[in-house]
């Protein structure tokens, strides 16, 4: 046998092994669908309504993001069909400019708290989180309070009206300590690649492998947004940690809260739930998900793929092991590093081999044919079947959301993405093992946010108006609560409540657009 032989069957020993891992997802989530087990009665926005509000206090990190959150604050308060919830962020001293934004919302939404932390940043994520958390226990303590539920949200989620409705007849409900709702990355262009491979994934783990995650092994990582928790969860791991609750030298805290609490045997939940937004038209069913966008260029992709690969896989074998019962799904989670050395592999071996073929059929007729056994034959059609399967499944998931042209797209992003994900596990690896070596942590490489597309279209309209000194914040704040609760644009509604004349809206309509 030769050395080429070997190494081909070495790739397929190991592709096969992770396609066999990837099929089982697939058999059982079909499996699921037809006998049932993913289903949920719709419910409707009434019967959310109808359950008595607990307290819900919304924790949102900060560093740097003084192009975005008074603009993102600006487009979900008003939209958010809930009473009872205060929305806390988490701020830094060394950056006023942050801190000054959220001044702003402050001056509008009194239920809006602002927390500095004492560190400079950036510190962690976690690090943040837990002053935050901190923070909340004072308040609860001087104002005689008590929160119920503690949700994470990042900054750049556009947070779905009925979100704390939902979580709050949920918990009210049901004897759990944590839900993760779905995590969508708002549509990209079709020729933007790098935002595309974010959909694709996401498609797939949030309208498949979630399910399966939970039926079968009972573990539901945290996204780090749209993940709520009971606030005795909170309370615990505070007296665990000596009122740490997060591992401030973790950088996928989230994913560590969701495996902690399981690793306990307490019951994580996976919340796919389509909610009847009109009561009297049946086709008014929404799901109730997170949407955000995600990197845009390679490089950025790059560096946020590399803290999760760093987080789940490095670090997460390191402070985790391997927990009895959930080995298969953490030896899933955790396999980037040799999945990828085997799809380098693969690819260069392709390469080899189509080079070799161009020269031995176009110049050279006398080379022998590079694989002439009859089980490289058998390979070959066994990996086509696997990866055939893999990318339809794939397409089906960004399907289901994004519709026919995106699910096709998915086939030739599938290449693309991994390559993105093969850079940040080589990045990973290099800086996990440096940081061993010096002893220095690993940072927080936070990614830099953009304002969603209909978030910037509609809040340039308001501040433009606001800047002209057409219009107050206070205004376009009423004018944003009357789009939640009876829709429309929001230009109209400007001018139905006399804030601004029609032909100021289109003044800055046509500006914005020359």
């Amino acid at each position: 046998m030769t050395g080429l032989e070997m190494a081909v069957i070495v790739i397929a020993v190991f592709y096969l092994i992770f396609a066999i891992d990837d099929l089982l997802f697939d058999v059982t989530f079909w499996l699921g669908k037809i006998f049932g087990w993913w289903k949920r009665p719709t419910v409707t926005v009434k019967e959310l309504r109808d359950v008595s509000e607990w307290r819900i206090a919304i924790v949102t990190p900060a560093w740097k993001e003084d192009d975005v959150i008074a603009r993102m604050l600006l487009y979900n308060l008003p939209r958010l069909d809930y009473q009872r919830y205060d929305y806390w962020i988490g701020t830094y001293q060394n950056d006023p400019d942050t801190r000054r934004e959220v001044d702003k919302v402050r001056a509008i939404y009194p239920n809006v708290r602002k927390v500095t932390t004492t560190n400079d940043g950036p510190t962690s994520k976690a690090d943040c989180v837990n002053t935050v958390l901190q923070a909340i226990v004072e308040h609860e303590q001087r104002a005689g309070l008590r929160y119920d539920l503690i949700v994470f949200h990042d900054v750049e989620d556009l947070v779905h009206p009925q979100e704390l409705r939902l979580l709050n007849w949920y918990f009210r409900n049901d004897d759990v300590d944590f839900v993760q709702l779905p995590v969508l990355s708002t549509p990209p262009f079709w020729y933007d690649f790098v935002a595309g491979t974010y959909i694709d994934e996401f498609a797939e783990m949030y309208t498949k492998n979630m399910f399966v995650r939970e039926k079968v092994w009972g573990f539901v990582p945290s996204a780090g947004v749209a993940t709520c928790v009971r606030r005795t969860v909170i309370d615990q791991l505070m007296e665990e940690r000596n009122g740490t609750p997060f591992a401030t030298n973790s950088l996928t805290e989230d994913y560590d809260l969701g495996l902690g609490l399981t690793v306990q045997g307490r019951p994580t939940r996976y919340l796919h739930q389509y909610v009847q937004i009109d009561e009297d038209d049946k086709n008014s069913e929404e799901l109730i998900a997170t949407w955000a966008p995600f990197p845009q260029t390679f490089r950025t992709a790059v560096r946020q793929r590399t803290r999760w690969m760093a987080g789940i896989v490095f670090q997460g074998w390191e402070h985790w092991g391997w927990p009895k019962g959930l080995s298969w799904l953490l030896a899933h989670d955790r396999r980037g590093p040799l999945g990828y050395l085997v799809v380098l592999a693969g690819y260069l071996l392709l390469l080899y081999f189509v080079a070799y073929e161009w020269v031995r059929v176009f110049y050279d007729r006398g080379l022998p044919e590079m694989l002439e056994e009859p089980w490289f034959a058998w390979l070959f059609w066994i990996g086509l079947f696997f990866m055939c399967n893999r990318l339809i499944q794939r397409a089906i998931s960004t399907g289901k959301l994004y519709g026919f042209g995106q699910a096709l797209l998915s086939i030739f992003r599938t290449p693309f993405s991994n390559i993105v994900n093969m850079v940040a596990t080589f990045r990973a690896a290099n800086q996990y093992f440096k940081s061993r070596r010096t002893g220095i942590p690993m940072s927080w490489d936070k990614t830099e946010h953009s304002l969603p597309p209909q978030v910037g279209a509609q809040m340039r309209l308001g501040e433009k108006l606001i800047e002209d000194k057409k219009l107050t914040t206070q205004q376009l704040v009423l004018a944003l609560k009357e789009q939640r609760e009876k829709g429309g644009q929001l230009g109209a509604i400007l001018v139905k409540q006399g804030a601004v004349s029609r032909d100021d809206v289109e003044t800055v309509v046509r500006n914005t657009r020359a």
